[in-house]
């Protein structure tokens, strides 16, 4: 045994095992210099290629200019930043957000939901959470009245709407990384649209359309600030800021509640609205967070990270390791060539989106995410952040179509208004009730129209498989309360022609 322990030392001592150790530490520092070399020159040839196309990697010129605070709806007591104590044991740090806010909208104790779904169910809710917030107290026969009572701040969120033509929150946007902002503020603009689309559908029930015509214009402020924050997170909560207003103008649509005039500026306040433009700023602006996010992940220490994600946070042990920094790169370098890509799948000046090069994109993300080189630390980081691109793509298409088919709504019911019926075609529409049609964001022709029988209307985009399916909506077979965006045609019949199909 002595012998066998002795030859071992010999051996670690020996002139052979010194160079094998030499050689594996200079195969090392070659690995490294030779992957940093080729991730410093790929991330160069990247960045001078798009920047000849007229593209930027500054991020500072994505941060929104920032709004006098009487122009700046934003600036509102009501929605001030404030820095918190952290609700999770996992991260110590105080975080950014809107305590007046949530006291004002309840959302400590009690606990108040917002169901989209008419009158009658706003009613319950109210009636419900009315008895919560004032016990003992009679309500009001008015819903309005009581909706009023738990949310008084929505009168003054809708009378400095008329004077604050601008949405912009106090973010400081230059903090590093990117990726620390507190993007679940951002988020609290969902909230503030559905309790004004609540409070806009109770008005028009109670027969005040101008009232109602308020809760919408300030949500669309709210809208068009929160579309501007560079990030893809801004634009999907643009996007979903629209969808629940538009519960209110559909509202109106159906109830014939908005006179001529309100409906003129609906159409105009939607005009504006270019989500597939939206689509490019929000994919650019992702290009330089996430460069901007890499290097900082490339030289942050563990307690850098941990101030981030938390301390038991997996991503303290891989962005705590020493990777060359060619792999940074590496990963910079594939993250902006798909995002610059996905640029040119849109048409923001035609307004068109073309699926062909959406699917194309896709499968070429999927076998970078499937193939060998997926889990290879050159691509790992742009692999995993690169699933929402072609996702996102769709859900800006389906919103730009839902702007465009309203729009044509208010002009067809501005022609009812005017002649007792409904067009037979829509270029009967054009100059008196809107200055332009929209055409399908899809194929570029007409939105489909049919006037029924009865007297009500049919619209109806041929939607992403580009195919005229005569108004068919698909459903998903899992949840059939939910359409089936990838097949049949995206309808905005009115509900009576919805019911008589």
């Amino acid at each position: 045994m002595k012998r066998f322990f002795s030859k071992i030392g010999r051996f670690f001592w020996s002139w052979g095992f010194l160079k094998f150790v030499l050689g594996l530490i200079a195969l090392i520092v070659f690995l490294y210099i030779e992957e940093d070399w080729r991730g410093a020159h790929a991330w160069a040839v990247t960045k001078a290629k798009w920047e000849a196309k007229g593209e930027t990697f500054d991020y500072a010129k994505f941060i929104p200019p920032p709004v006098p605070d009487e122009q700046n709806l934003a600036a509102l007591p009501l929605l001030e930043l404030k820095q918190e104590p952290s609700r999770s044991g996992s991260f110590p740090e105080p975080y950014l957000g809107m305590p007046n806010l949530e006291k004002a909208m309840w959302q400590d104790e009690p606990t108040i939901v917002f169901p989209i779904g008419g009158p009658e169910k706003i009613r319950e809710m109210l009636a419900k959470d009315y008895g919560i917030a004032f016990k003992g107290q009679k309500p009001s026969p008015s819903a309005l009245a009581q909706f009023d009572a738990l949310y008084p701040f929505t009168t003054d969120l809708r009378a400095a709407a008329a004077t604050r033509p601008y949405f912009r929150l106090n973010f400081d946007y230059a903090v590093s990384p990117p990726t620390a902002r507190p993007f679940g503020t951002l988020t609290k603009a969902l909230a503030l649209a559905k309790v004004l689309t609540l409070h806009a559908e109770l008005a028009l029930d109670d027969k005040k359309p101008d009232l109602a015509l308020g809760d919408i214009k300030a949500t669309y402020i709210i809208l068009s600030g929160v579309k501007r924050d560079p990030s893809l997170v801004g634009g999907l909560v643009a996007i979903g800021t629209a969808a629940i207003s538009n519960a209110a103008l559909d509202a109106g649509l159906t109830q014939h509640a908005w006179n001529d005039a309100q409906l003129a500026e609906l159409e105009q306040l939607l005009k504006p609205i270019n989500f597939l433009a939206d689509f490019q700023f929000a994919m650019r602006s992702e290009v330089v967070q996430s460069a901007a996010n890499t290097d900082f992940f490339e030289h942050a220490s563990r307690s850098d990270i941990a101030k981030l994600f938390g301390s038991a946070s997996p991503a303290q042990a891989i962005f705590s390791v020493p990777w060359p920094g060619g792999w940074w790169d590496q990963n910079k370098t594939q993250m902006a060539e798909h995002l610059f890509q996905s640029l040119e799948i849109v048409d923001p000046q035609a307004r068109l989106i073309f699926p062909k090069a959406v699917h194309d994109l896709q499968n070429q993300i999927e076998q970078a995410r499937t193939g060998w080189r997926a889990f290879a630390p050159g691509s790992i980081l742009a692999n995993a952040s690169a699933g929402p691109i072609t996702r996102a793509a769709q859900k800006y298409a389906i919103a730009q179509g839902c702007v465009d088919e309203r729009r044509i709504g208010c002009a067809l019911e501005r022609y009812r208004l005017a002649h007792g019926v409904y067009p037979g075609k829509l270029e009967e529409l054009v100059p008196k009730c809107i200055d332009e049609l929209p055409h399908d964001i899809m194929n570029g022709e007409a939105y489909h129209y049919r006037l029924n029988p009865d007297g009500t209307f049919l619209l109806y985009s041929v939607g992403w498989n580009q195919i005229d399916d005569g108004g068919t909506v698909v459903f998903n077979k899992d949840n059939p309360r939910l359409v089936n965006y990838e097949q049949g045609d995206w309808v905005w019949p009115t509900p009576k022609a919805a019911a008589s199909k």
